[in-house]
């Protein structure tokens, strides 16, 4: 039966077969425990026209670099805690202020929703876990991306930088042993979230003023550690990371050059390109350091792997912020 892709939802698909060892449990376990968690979430009540202020986002009198962090639950430094997934004060936003302030006066707001895809970006969905967004995300009119475009187009020729991390949890929905089952699932996802991309890309940078700096992550392949579990899973694991590497990352970066975005390439930085052999390789050591997924089978980044991604996005950015006007 072929995979049809779906506009709306990215969810959790296939289950890994072939006695999977603990590792692997313990990822189903994580995978099943988040949709419950999104699907008991109550929406925000909030008035989806003004924006939350952080904690850190400074009030500093005259015009600094305002820094909107957009995406998924990477945008808002989730890790693994002992009551489930929380937000946590590491994720790559922050950290990334934190050079920037080095060099300016900076602004962040973190706007980011977890567990977003490239669908609900645009058209609204549940953010896990609960963290406060700036906007309703009920459906297209008050989404993330909505938002996100009034917000950029409000700042008109004033020093703004919009950093976005969207993609990686549209592919859970592929993630199977089958290796025919996960091709035929990749390939009919890659039209609709390459569709998604250019609306994204297109909306933000169509409203951009003169001093604005759009720069977008790459995105890296946690499901690499799997070949720890065992042989019989390796077949599905290399294609679903040649398909990462080989084609969704190459196509990502040329949709959002074309529309005059930053690639900050956070899956080479996380040697994705290098070869993926067996347990040792070095992409799987990469991901067993950067992330989670070896010690709690969680696909997100630890505080290692947030101050390398504020890094990608400081190298793709730095000249570009140079030339703002920032006083």
């Amino acid at each position: 039966m072929s995979e049809q892709p779906d506009d709306r939802t990215a969810t959790p698909g296939g289950r890994w077969a072939g006695g999977p060892r603990r590792l692997l449990a313990l990822l189903v376990i994580a995978v099943v425990a988040v949709g419950l968690v999104v699907a008991n979430l109550v929406t925000r009540g909030d008035d989806s026209s003004q924006p939350i202020a952080r904690g850190d986002a400074q009030r500093i009198t005259g015009e600094p670099l305002e820094y909107l962090a957009l995406g998924d639950s990477l945008s808002r430094g989730v890790q693994p805690g002992g009551a489930g997934n929380q937000v946590t004060d590491e994720g790559y936003p922050r950290q990334l202020a934190a050079r920037l302030r080095s060099r300016q006066r900076v602004a962040l707001i973190e706007a980011g929703c977890g567990a977003a895809t490239t669908s609900s970006m645009i058209d609204g969905g549940r953010c896990a876990p609960d963290a406060p967004v700036p906007y309703l995300n009920q459906g297209r009119s008050t989404s993330q991306l909505t938002w996100a475009i009034r917000h950029v187009r409000d700042r008109t020729d004033r020093p703004t930088l919009v950093t976005l991390d969207i993609g990686g949890n549209d592919l859970q929905r592929c993630v199977s042993p089958d290796v025919a089952r996960l091709r035929r699932c990749l390939t009919a996802l890659r039209p609709a979230i390459e569709r998604r991309w250019r609306r994204i890309a297109r909306g933000l940078s169509a409203v951009a003023g003169p001093q604005t700096v759009l720069a977008v992550s790459t995105t890296y392949d946690p499901f690499v550690a799997l070949v720890r579990t065992g042989t019989a899973v390796r077949p599905a694991v290399r294609a679903m990371h040649r398909f990462v590497t080989g084609t969704l990352n190459p196509r990502m970066a040329r949709i959002f050059r074309r529309e005059g975005w930053l690639i900050a390439d956070l899956a080479r930085a996380m040697r994705a390109g290098d070869r993926l052999g067996g347990p040792s390789s070095r992409p799987v050591r990469a991901i067993c350091d950067l992330t989670w997924m070896c010690a709690r089978a969680d696909i997100h980044l630890n505080a290692d792997g947030y101050a390398l991604a504020a890094r990608s996005f400081d190298r793709a950015t730095r000249r570009s912020l140079a030339a703002l006007d920032v006083r």
